[in-house]
């Protein structure tokens, strides 16, 4: 029997590996709607996710549950999820992906960032994801088109290993297999945010479960009351039905301890709100009894040294402002969402897909957590870790993106109750709800489909657009102003800090109805002004954006387009099938021809 099971899964992970290279070959990009990526996706590519998923809860029973199984046919969902872009967009997918290959090719000029920069200075206050990066791009003499061709399968490379961490954690949280990859497998479907990318965040991301691994692992503390007081008869009550600590020897607690102070240390480094949801872990972890206060006051330390001593420039600019919001509910908090009054019909869809996502996310830990508690569990350690994300409202001001960050940071724990509801206790059932789990699995990865990659229209960027944004930025003078027609293109990823870039998808309703009024006219006006060079570069990605979101008229980038090619003023300097470059004809802009 334990070899027919075996042999079944995988059938299943074969079969979707199959599948998945022969419909690599059927994806048209060109042909892709305000849908994104599901509007192109072939019915092959489909199948290989469902038998990915179909393999992975067959792996779930006992013949099987033991071995490799499950990760494989977890990593083999990965691959349909997360490579299958990276490997048909044929470049790396999101503007502000490029924008930090931006940071490392400064880094690569310069040899060091410039904590009192202008532009984008937050990332040279928290360098480390960058100057490794650069490092490791000089190390091969890669500039930064040749790197984003490799960063492009970030998102595989990291998913993988989130999936590798993640059933470290949830062991500490529960002995029972099925519930641990469950919940492996509901993260992976869940995880819609697209905080993956090549960025800082993701990163940090995979650092954090690490150190709640070795916390909760060789470094947890075995539960016992603290005294006779209140917090004693806490910590007393608080463990049941989670595993009692393993004793560790002396070196292994030593190298885990040095591991999670390396963690600490490369979080605080690298990003400015991680760092923060590393203290509320760490503090919860010591109140529950389950980790040495230690490490909270070193995180601390760390944290206070590194905002008022290396980032004090950045720190002192916004001071007076993290101050006065603290305590306060952000205004921003749904800054984010799609405006479904000027959204194309495609883009509401898939912003109703990401919120029903997260909304039956949420339901099913709610639902988990309550048949867990019924059974006598009562998961204090996964709760504490699940709720000390949200309090991130009141301690920052982050802007409208802290919503998705909150649903991110939760989102293993939320996973982990999810999965109860199909394996509260060890001893129930495997055959009918690992059915369920994969009927369930198999749509919510359709909603993953459309929440992370609905906006692929925008996010893919052709290859003619990589070249037409290499061309400028090498071209360009010192100085120059760039006008965007939106920021959403392969932008700012070499020379950056020697431009001025003015995005029109960010300029007041009044100036792009004048502007719209006489574009030819009005962006002349803009670039004599400027006391040294300009142009104008529009680009596919950009018109994408602008007709999906709403944020100006549809058909607003062709209409300047023609515009500019109408106008005597204007030279095209630069075009290819998806890229136009404009700037103004120099033997009209001299001074005796304004």
């Amino acid at each position: 029997m334990g070899v027919q099971a075996r042999l079944l899964d995988f059938a299943c992970l074969i079969g979707a590996f199959v599948l998945w290279i022969y419909g690599l070959n059927d994806i048209d990009v060109a042909a892709m709607t305000d849908l994104g990526l599901a509007s192109i996706l072939p019915a092959t590519l489909w199948a290989a996710g469902s038998l990915a998923i179909l393999g992975f809860a067959l792996s779930l029973r006992p013949a099987t549950l033991g071995g490799p199984l499950p990760f494989m046919h977890l990593a083999m969902l990965i691959l349909v999820l997360h490579a299958t872009p990276a490997i048909a967009y044929e470049t790396l997918r999101y503007s502000w992906a490029w924008k930090h290959l931006g940071i490392v090719d400064f880094i690569q000029r310069h040899g060091a960032v410039d904590p009192d920069a202008a532009f984008l200075s937050a990332y040279h206050n928290w360098p480390g994801f960058f100057a490794l990066s650069a490092m490791a791009a000089n190390l091969f003499k890669l500039n930064s088109v040749a790197l984003a061709e490799i960063v492009r399968f970030f998102p595989v490379v990291l998913n993988l290993v989130l999936i590798a961490l993640l059933p470290l954690v949830y062991r500490r949280l529960t002995m029972d297999r099925r519930l641990i990859w469950t919940a492996t497998a509901i993260f992976v479907v869940g995880n819609w945010v697209g905080q993956d990318y090549f960025s800082p965040q993701g990163t940090v991301y995979a650092c954090y479960l690490g150190m709640l691994a070795l916390c909760l692992g060789p470094l947890s503390m075995p539960f016992h009351p603290a005294g006779t007081g209140l917090l004693g008869r806490f910590r007393t009550w608080v463990p049941r039905g989670e595993p009692a600590s393993m004793p560790t020897g002396k070196w292994t607690r030593l190298l885990a301890s040095l591991g999670v102070l390396l963690l600490i240390l490369a979080i605080v480094v690298t990003h400015q709100l991680m760092p923060l949801l590393v203290i509320l872990a760490l503090a919860a972890l010591a109140v529950l009894g389950r980790l040495s206060f230690g490490f909270l006051l070193f995180a601390i330390a760390a944290e206070t040294l590194w905002l008022f001593y290396f980032a004090d420039v950045y720190v002192s600019a916004v001071f007076r402002d993290l101050v006065a919001d603290f305590g306060q509910l952000n205004s921003e908090i749904v800054g984010k969402m799609v405006d479904f009054s000027v959204a194309s019909p495609g883009q509401r869809l898939v912003s109703l897909a990401s919120r029903g996502l997260t909304g039956a996310i949420g339901v099913l830990a709610i639902s988990g957590g309550l048949r867990r508690l019924w059974h006598g569990h009562r998961d204090a350690t996964a709760i504490a870790l699940t709720l000390v994300p949200f309090l991130l409202l009141i301690a920052t001001s982050y802007g409208g993106e802290i919503v998705f960050r909150l649903y991110y940071y939760s989102l293993p724990f939320l996973a982990f109750f999810a999965g109860a509801l199909f394996f509260p206790i060890a001893s129930s059932r495997t055959g009918l709800p690992a059915l369920l789990l994969a009927g369930l699995l198999m749509l919510l990865a359709t909603g993953f489909i459309l929440a992370n990659n609905g906006k692929d229209r925008q996010y893919h960027f052709t290859p003619q657009e990589v070249a037409a944004a290499s061309w400028l930025y090498e071209a360009a003078p010192d100085g120059a102003l760039i006008i965007e027609g939106a920021r959403n293109y392969p932008s700012q990823f070499m020379n950056y800090e020697r431009f001025t870039f003015v995005p029109l998808a960010e300029e007041e309703p009044e100036d792009v109805a004048a502007l719209l009024a006489d574009p030819a006219a009005v962006l002349g006006r803009w670039l004599q002004q400027w006391p040294t060079s300009g142009f104008i570069i529009l680009t596919h990605s950009q018109k994408a954006y602008l007709d999906d979101v709403g944020v100006m008229p549809v058909g607003t980038l062709d209409t300047i387009k023609v515009s500019l090619l109408s106008s005597a003023r204007f030279r095209l300097v630069y075009a290819n099938d998806d890229s136009s470059i404009f700037t103004l004809n120099p033997a009209l802009t001299e001074p005796g021809n304004r």
